[in-house]
């Protein structure tokens, strides 16, 4: 889901430990973020990747972001009884600061459950994640975005950010964290004509993976063509 953002709410700053988190946009309501959940949707600012087919362009320059974390909390606390949960989304929010905190902050002023949307880029902060109870997402949605060998050519990333991904999820497993798997294709993509191979690997490491289709938004050039 592409970036959207409303009217900005009030917070106690004394009650948020996450105020360098990155906010740039924030979603009230969203079906789509957390399967079987209603949540808030918050959007980070900054992604190390370059993805062929990314779909929140303005997303990926790192900075301080539109939004205040406050506004997010204080929306979250207001509507607690009208969602299931929280999604950081991004972005990348493990590239970014405040995360943790962030999670904490959630999870402590709300009792809400917080979801996590990542590529997996960074197993050592996932691994900072999951020191402390309260900054542990309940759920991540992991983005794999391809077979190790073609990671470069669809993220942009350094062969050596190739296998970072799967030591994340080794993390998560490790952690018992609620997981989906999850991969974009689109129209002849290197993706889509190793399918089968990328969902071997997958159902390896004891997991189904979900099918994503690419799409064009948010002032992206990628077109289904």
């Amino acid at each position: 889901m592409s970036v959207s953002t409303l009217a900005k709410p009030t917070c106690n700053r004394s009650q948020v430990g996450a105020r360098t988190l990155p906010v740039a946009g924030i979603i009230p309501f969203s079906a789509t973020d957390w399967p079987g959940n209603i949540t808030i949707t918050i959007f980070t600012q900054g992604c190390p990747l370059r993805c062929v087919y990314c779909h929140n362009p303005s997303l990926q320059a790192f900075g301080a972001g539109s939004h205040d974390f406050a506004e997010a909390l204080a929306l979250a606390v207001d509507r607690r009884s009208l969602i299931d949960g929280v999604v950081i989304s991004g972005g990348e929010p493990t590239a970014v600061p405040g995360l943790a905190d962030a999670i904490a902050a959630v999870h402590e002023t709300t009792g809400l459950p917080v979801g996590l949307h990542t590529c997996g880029y960074s197993p050592a902060r996932i691994g900072r994640l999951l020191e402390r109870a309260e900054s542990t997402p309940d759920w991540v949605g992991l983005d794999i975005k391809a077979l190790p060998r073609h990671m470069p050519e669809v993220t942009g990333c350094a062969a050596t950010v190739s296998g970072r991904v799967w030591d994340s999820l080794h993390l998560l497993v490790d952690a018992g964290v609620d997981l989906q798997l999850r991969t974009t294709l689109w129209r002849d993509s290197v993706i889509s004509q190793h399918l089968p191979e990328l969902q071997h690997l997958v159902s390896e490491q004891g997991f189904d993976l979900v099918i994503q289709q690419a799409r064009a938004a948010d002032g992206s050039p990628f077109q289904l063509v």
